[in-house]
């Protein structure tokens, strides 16, 4: 009887802490969201993943940013429309980041990071980090930032993976 006492306590808990915990990914260092992940490509050269996820970067984010390529991988300012409802009004933002991606024989490293909020004037990004712009908002609504853009960034990280791996977007499926 005492333990199903304590059990039944730190089952609550432990449920209240999860429905707070964060979608996405914090880097330890800075506290600041980032995506990042060495991908194992066997079978791949240098130069076939620096091509490919050249393709991938101007194909997948379609703007007037260049994509800068050095000797040790690409880079490029991209950014997504992202709605998200605050109690019941939908709350349209703009979310820039940069994509850098580093690449070796058989494996490319990727990283999603420096997350802003804001909008392109005049060619320039007048923006704050997306972190600052979430701590605005009570706890309970963060989740509602962070649920679309967590879903934005595995998309895109889905369709990278895969784009290095066959050459080639992913075909979606047909609805009927």
């Amino acid at each position: 009887m005492i333990k199903r006492k304590v059990i039944i306590p730190l089952f609550l808990l432990l449920s209240f802490y999860m429905s707070q915990a964060q979608l996405i990914m914090i880097d330890g260092e800075t506290g600041e969201f980032k995506y990042e992940e060495v991908v194992q490509a066997p079978g791949l050269s240098m130069s076939e993943i620096r091509e490919r996820a050249t393709r991938w970067l101007t194909e997948y984010y379609v703007s007037e940013d260049s994509v800068h390529v050095d000797s040790a991988g690409i880079s490029r300012l991209c950014s997504n429309e992202i709605r998200w409802i605050l109690i019941k009004k939908g709350i349209d933002i703009e979310v820039f980041f940069d994509v850098n991606i580093r690449f070796k024989d058989g494996k490319y490293k990727y990283a999603f990071s420096d997350f802003r909020e804001g909008k392109m004037v005049r060619g320039e990004l007048q923006s704050m980090s997306l972190k600052t712009y979430i701590d605005r908002f009570p706890q309970t609504y963060q989740i509602g930032i962070e649920e679309p853009i967590d879903a934005e960034i595995t998309k895109a990280i889905n369709s990278l993976n895969f784009f290095v791996m066959n050459g080639a977007m992913e075909k979606p499926e047909e609805d009927w």
